[in-house]
């Protein structure tokens, strides 16, 4: 049965009265004593709310009196809040006057006093008692702390057996594990502790959560699995054999980890076709699914289901414990402890109904409301079903709502528009509850930072869970449970429809949420019947056929509505009679096809939030956007903070806003510096371009906007005269940001000095800096920047000198184009990542023992990688009697020494794991200590007549080896002893005749990959033979190759599965004795002479193709049936070798190898 909460709706309409009247605007003559009235009325009822509230669900009469109160109360709410908007805009322009709305007002204001007169009358046959407060809704002053839901007890059993499921070898085929058990048990909680286990996650590279729900729908299912994959969002025009495709592309035979949770579905038709393409994964898969369903576990499970039981009750007092008292001192506990045992044991061993307890009682002490809980006659229904073993648990939740404050409650019940499922982040459900008018400041709190509050305190309460459905960003979602129990106490205002659902809703309906593809006569519907509608939300990933005319109605008729959500929809024009929308706060237009709004959008005097995200055709926001006095959030892409030229002219009306990444100074009224004076809300990132433009940048009152933390100082990069340098100077003095910023960039700033707020101090929490293109300053000073951890120069063509030894915090350092730049600090001790490239005074390095990632890229002079200092500094402290030990840089996992000539031999003590050295002509060995137990992948470019080639050191321990654009090397003289080596790339070597050597490429035992590309005068396949291990086999362009070996060289490789052969136009066959039966994969271009011979079936190569599943060639693409689907999307794809190799495009410069997939995750630059 519905609650109604009444209470804040109440206080709300008061508080807008009494605006109105203390303003004395756009209220007729008469109309003024009406108002005092009602609010006098209302006055009255909201002292004895409290009382009716509590007995509504005993007292039928008394809930549908609160149902006629409520149903008052929100059309008194519709009527004034119209008028305050009429008022507002009439100030605006200075006219006061009687619009004809204001007509109309003062009879509908006329008719709900008298509605509220008979309610008023009728409230005293219930003899409701005054409450002893205020009557108002006051938040509570405690302190809400996050409850860490990593916090379980009870479940390491349960987490052990299932592990060690998920670790088996034993299964021949795609495992699948339900874990089965009544709502509120566990089984998605128990699904994330293994899901996130350290050994699951080292045997599951690939490991996929997805949340399914009632709603089995395949399409959906495979766009979460992709999207989890790729960590971002995926197209969401294109068809299920599309995804089909991708995802096909994503198993590639490799074992993953999925997690199908909440599944419903019993129809077998509906698993099966997604069964059939996962098992196109490893036999080592394994998937996961929960559900409350034993006919889910019968059709999906390849094993018996896991049947999760009830929690012991010791074990569910530790769950208890530790959430109701993580804050209580012993003398509290020890009075509350024994009722907290009596609760716990009416729990009845389900965690969630624990945790929901706990979290209401947590940090109470007051023992009469832990013993009024206890003894509550909720208890008593829940006790009546659970003969049947299966306890009812919303009355338990019930209890956890009851004791919520009138200000959450109507917070909680809203969220039961959202599908179940559904994931949230807190950001953006705050602004959604302020459209609705349930936040407001409370003292020195803005309004999101008390909507954060209350998201917190219901996380507290266990009403939001957290949810891990995105990689890297804290979402929350309720419990089904807990969306059963807000459906319940909410379902008299809000409505949730589906496809199969009647799509009928009634007068007093005020939210609703359709989730239907085909929404425009649902809508049209709704507009009909529930005309004072508020809310108006499509869930759905993807919209279709929502026409101009349907919204040109719904904006007609739905002149109430606070909150309206497009996005994703086919939308691409906005009629201009959205400005009747008069009261809207919240717009989502994301990921529509809008090119540009009407300015009649920006007669919406109420609105909030305006979401443009994903609109990748909108360039242009309207001319009159400053009218928008109360808009607090701007959201758009960075594309079009980047592509849009200007914003529209007096931006500094928006005093609200929050958010404003990019601002373009002008010269004109309306665009000047001074329009971000007033914009003292502003949180995040702020750009600031053009600054030549700007006649007093003061008036920007920058060290007043607290909340930014990343500002942006570019000046347009043109040539000034010496004046134009003492004006920058006092233009960037007068930028003083506050000091609490973070991260500072300064574009093409012409002075010769930075302020005194850069170098003295007082930006002591800045952590990111970046100067580029500030061409007049000679010396640098940071010391003053305790924090500094990444500094960025660039394009400083006068800097000479930095030579701070105290910047201690420094880790990430990045210098580029300073041809001047002579001198660096002798230490940086927690340096980890050093790029220096274009210095061309640059003769050494820092110390850098904490060094990780060093990259050195053109530098003429750069002679010594920092041996000089170290032998200069150890010879002084030997002198002083100072034992010195040389360091070591076991940390260094990457290094590139690119173009610097000068250069002629490597630190001792550097070993990197992975290594690249191109032209670098004095350098003629690798001998360094350590480096064959550490390196892992080598690279050689241009390195003159192959002395580095035949100087790579004999290691067990390379994967990858890159050999490239080396000149005179006509051979392989002798081969390394390099028995771990997984990829070999061989590339743009103009005179290599031979790969035969000393040793032989056989002698490469755990050679998977070997890519050849560009040896124009290569001829053949060395006849020795290949690697036996070999997995894929690429080569192209090899324009003078005739052979590919001799009888045995390809067909004994029993273990190859791809065959790449581009561009060798001499090639006319294949070995004699045919190609191996293991290979999967085989693509021909470019070869017109191998095409002909093998390209059809009366071709004399083709008996020795036939077999090969996956056949591409000039001519035609052939494959096995189980195949076809993924083809069509795999020809855009690079091409992909079994073993997990990416060799598309120049591969050997991109591709970096090592022990796991051979693929290094993340960039230096």
């Amino acid at each position: 049965m519905a609650e109604l909460v009444v209470g804040p709706i109440v206080e709300n309409v008061i508080s807008t009265i009494g605006s109105l009247i203390k303003e004395e605007v756009g209220l007729l003559q008469g109309l003024k004593t009406e108002a005092q009235k009602l609010s006098s009325n209302l006055t009255s009822i909201q002292a004895t709310l409290k009382d009716a509230e509590d007995r509504q669900l005993e007292d039928r009469p008394l809930r549908d009196w609160l149902a006629k109160l409520e149903n008052v109360l929100f059309d008194a709410e519709d009527i004034l809040d119209t008028l305050a908007t009429e008022a507002a805009l009439s100030k605006a322009k200075q006219k006061v006057r009687n619009t004809p709305y204001q007509l109309g007002a003062a009879n509908k204001i006329k008719k709900t006093l008298a509605r509220l007169d008979e309610i008023t009358e009728e409230k005293e046959k219930f003899h409701l008692e005054i409450d002893s407060g205020d009557g108002s809704c006051q938040e509570q002053s405690q302190a809400f702390v996050f409850l860490d839901t990593a916090d379980v007890c009870g479940r390491e059993s349960d987490k052990e057996r299932l592990r060690e499921l998920l670790l088996s070898d034993k299964d021949d085929e795609m495992c699948v594990i339900p874990i089965i058990g009544m709502a509120g048990l566990g089984k998605t909680t128990l699904a994330q502790l293994i899901f996130n286990d350290d050994r699951v996650k080292e045997r599951f590279e690939r490991r996929w959560w997805v949340s399914v729900s009632a709603n089995f729908n395949l399409t959906r299912i495979i766009r979460d699995i992709i999207e989890y994959h790729s960590n971002m969002k995926y197209p969401t025009d294109f068809s299920l054999s599309q995804l089909e495709s991708r995802l096909l592309n994503i198993l590639d035979g490799n074992p993953f980890l999925l997690v199908l949770d909440d599944v419903w579905n019993e129809d077998y038709m509906k698993w099966e076709p997604l069964r059939k393409i996962l098992q196109r994964g490893d036999k080592r898969t394994k998937i996961i699914v929960t559900s409350r369903s034993e006919e889910v576990a019968r059709i999906m499970g390849t094993r018996p289901p896991y049947c999760l039981e009830f929690l012991p009750e010791d074990q569910c007092w530790s769950l208890f414990e530790k959430i109701a008292f993580n804050h209580s001192n012993d003398s509290e506990r020890l009075h509350l402890e024994d009722i907290g045992r009596k609760i716990v044991s009416k729990c009845k061993g389900l965690p969630l109904a624990v945790k929901a307890m706990a979290g209401l009682l947590r940090g109470d002490g007051n023992v009469n409301k832990w013993q009024n809980i206890l003894s509550s006659p909720v208890w008593e229904l829940e006790e009546g079903d659970y003969h049947t073993n299966t306890p009812n648990i919303l009355p338990l939740l019930k209890i956890s709502y009851n004791h919520l404050p009138p200000y959450l409650k109507q917070c909680f019940a809203y969220c039961s528009i959202f599908p179940k499922a559904y994931v949230f982040h807190k950001e953006e459900l705050v602004k959604i509850w302020m459209a609705q008018g349930f936040v407001h400041s409370r003292g020195q709190l803005e309004k999101e930072e008390t909507g954060n509050r209350y998201c917190d305190e219901l996380v507290t309460r266990s009403f939001f869970q957290r949810s891990d459905a995105e990689k890297g960003k804290v979402r929350y979602q309720m419990h089904d449970l807990i969306h059963d129990l807000a459906q319940s106490i909410s379902s008299s205002h809000c409505c949730l429809l589906k496809d199969n659902d009647s799509c009928t809703t009634s007068q007093d309906c005020r939210h609703v949420s359709l989730l239907c593809e085909d929404i425009e006569p649902s809508v049209l519907s709704i507009a009909e019947n529930s005309k004072s509608l508020r809310t108006l939300l499509f869930p759905n990933d993807y919209l279709k056929n929502f026409g101009v005319q349907a919204l040109e109605k719904l904006f007609h008729t739905l002149k109430y509505l606070r909150m309206l959500d497009l996005s994703n929809s086919t939308l691409s024009v906005l009629p201009s009679s959205i400005e009747e929308l008069k009261l809207l706060r919240y717009l989502d237009l994301s990921r529509t096809e809008i090119k540009v709004l009407p300015n009649s959008i920006c007669n919406l005097y109420n609105l909030q939030t305006l979401k443009l995200l994903g609109c990748h055709w909108f360039f242009k926001l309207p001319e009159d956007l400053g009218k928008l006095v109360n808009l607090r959030n701007l959201e758009l892409d960075d594309i079009f903070w980047f592509k849009s030229s200007t914003l529209p002219p007096r931006i500094g009306n928006l005093t609200s806003l929050r958010n404003l990444h990019a601002f373009q100074v002008g010269r004109k009224s309306g665009y000047g510096i001074d329009e971000l004076k007033n914009l003292a809300y502003l949180t995040g990132k702020l750009h600031i371009s053009k600054l030549e433009n700007a006649a007093n940048a003061g008036d920007a009152k920058l060290n007043g906007k607290k909340s930014l933390d990343e500002l942006v100082l570019e000046w347009s990069g043109r040539d000034v005269d010496s004046q134009d340098v003492s004006l920058e100077e006092k233009l960037l003095q007068d930028l003083q940001p506050h000091s609490s910023l973070t991260v500072l960039h300064i574009f093409n700033y012409k002075g010769n000095n930075f302020p005194n707020w850069i170098t003295g101090g007082l930006l002591q929490d800045l952590h990111t800096l970046t100067l580029n293109g500030c061409t007049g300053c000679r010396i640098l000073s940071l010391a003053q920047i305790p924090r500094l951890r990444i500094l960025n120069i660039k394009r400083m063509p006068e800097l000479e000198k930095w030579s701070d030894e105290r910047c201690t915090s420094l880790c990430r350092l990045k210098i580029s184009c300073c041809e001047k730049l002579f001198e660096l600090p002798q230490f940086l001790f927690n340096i980890g990542v050093m790029k220096i490239k274009r210095c061309h005074s640059l003769k050494s390095l820092p110390v850098t023992p904490s060094l990780q990632f060093l990259i050195l890229n053109d530098n003429p002079v750069l002679e010594d990688l920092n041996e000089r200092i170290l032998r200069r500094i150890t010879q002084s402290n030997q002198d002083h009697g100072v034992t010195v030990h040389q360091p070591s840089f076991l940390n260094l996992l990457e290094m590139k020494i690119i173009n610097c000539p000068k250069v002629q031999a490597l630190p001792k003590w550097f070993t990197p794991q992975k290594m690249e050295i191109s032209g670098c002509e004095l350098m003629t060995a690798l001998t360094i200590p350590d480096l064959s137990r550490r390196l892992q992948h080598l690279a050689l470019n241009e390195c003159h007549d192959g002395t580095l080639v035949r100087a790579i050191p004999n290691t067990s321990s390379l994967y990858s080896l890159v050999i490239s654009n080396i000149s005179n090397l006509i051979s392989f003289t002798r081969w390394p002893n390099l028995p771990g080596l997984k990829a070999l790339y061989i590339r743009h070597c103009q005179d290599l005749v031979s790969l035969s050597g000393e040793g032989s490429l056989i002698s490469f035992s755990s050679l998977q990959l070997l890519s050849i590309r560009g040896c124009p005068k290569l001829e053949s396949l060395p006849n020795e033979g290949l690697p036996t291990e070999l997995k894929c086999l690429i080569i192209v362009s090899c324009t003078s190759l005739k052979s590919l070996g001799t009888k045995g060289t390809l067909k004994s490789l029993n273990s190859l599965k791809d065959l790449h052969i581009e561009d060798c136009p001499l090639l006319l066959s294949f070995p004699e004795d045919g190609l191996p039966t293991s290979l999967q994969h085989l693509r021909i271009q470019g070869c017109p002479s191998l095409t002909q011979q093998c390209g059809t079936e009366e071709g004399p190569e083709w008996t020795k193709i036939s077999h090969i599943p996956d056949r591409e060639t000039d001519f035609i693409t052939s494959q096995h049936p189980s195949k076809k689907k993924a083809h069509s999307a795999a020809r855009f794809l690079p091409f992909v070798c079994s073993g997990g190799f990416d060799i598309s495009g120049t591969d050997a410069q991109s591709s970096s190898t090592g022990p796991k997939g051979f693929k290094w995750k993340g960039k230096m630059e």
